[in-house]
């Protein structure tokens, strides 16, 4: 072998090294979380935001409909999901057909199903069948369509699989994939030549122990 080989072993180990630190850091902080992901609660956690939302592509699929309910107050629903006022969404197969309320409760219905819901937008009880009449959708004003948009695209993820994601690079598309691939790749070969020049003196004899 070549007098030059350490050198040029050496030269490729501390370049590639250069390049993978950044990426030894991302798996090792993410790794690291998601190995105590229970403990720190990230299985129960949700982040959102711009990022989440461009991320995962949530934007609704489908158009708004919604009912008003009175006093400015209305239920949304956007991709299966109904929005009354700041409360967490509900989950309700679409159609939303209509929806009532009297002093105590809302009742928003599907086809089969009746949702009892207190005026502050919490699930109270789900009902089979449907036993009242109520409103039918109509068309929402813009500045409620906007704010129950954006409440949907910000609802975010799991954290538990956002940082698997952002570990595996997914999070950041095909490119990220091919990114965390590449770094993979650029890991093994700095364990193998780390390994080779530790065995091996610069003059290309091996070390002896001691």
């Amino acid at each position: 072998m070549s007098r030059k080989s350490p050198s040029i072993f050496r030269l490729w180990h501390r370049y590639l090294g250069v390049v993978s630190v950044f990426f030894v850091i991302i798996l090792a902080v993410t790794g690291l979380l998601l190995l105590f992901a229970a403990p720190l609660g990230f299985d129960q956690m949700r982040w959102g935001g711009p990022v989440v939302a461009a991320a995962y592509n949530q934007n609704p699929k489908t158009e708004p409909i919604g009912i008003k309910l009175g006093d400015e107050q209305w239920a949304v629903m956007v991709d299966g999901l109904v929005y009354i006022a700041a409360a967490d969404p509900i989950a309700l197969d679409p159609p939303m057909m209509m929806a009532t309320k009297d002093e105590q409760f809302i009742y928003i219905a599907n086809e089969a199903q009746t949702l009892v819901v207190l005026h502050d937008g919490q699930l109270v009880e789900r009902l089979a069948g449907v036993d009242f009449v109520g409103t039918t959708p109509t068309p929402i004003p813009d500045a409620v369509k906007s704010f129950v948009i954006n409440r949907y695209a910000g609802r975010g993820m799991a954290a538990s699989r956002i940082l698997l994601d952002i570990h595996t690079g997914r999070f950041f598309g095909k490119i990220g994939v091919w990114l965390m691939a590449l770094a993979s790749v650029f890991l093994l070969i700095l364990s193998f030549t780390g390994l080779y020049m530790w065995f091996r003196r610069p003059n290309g004899r091996r070390a002896k122990n001691g």
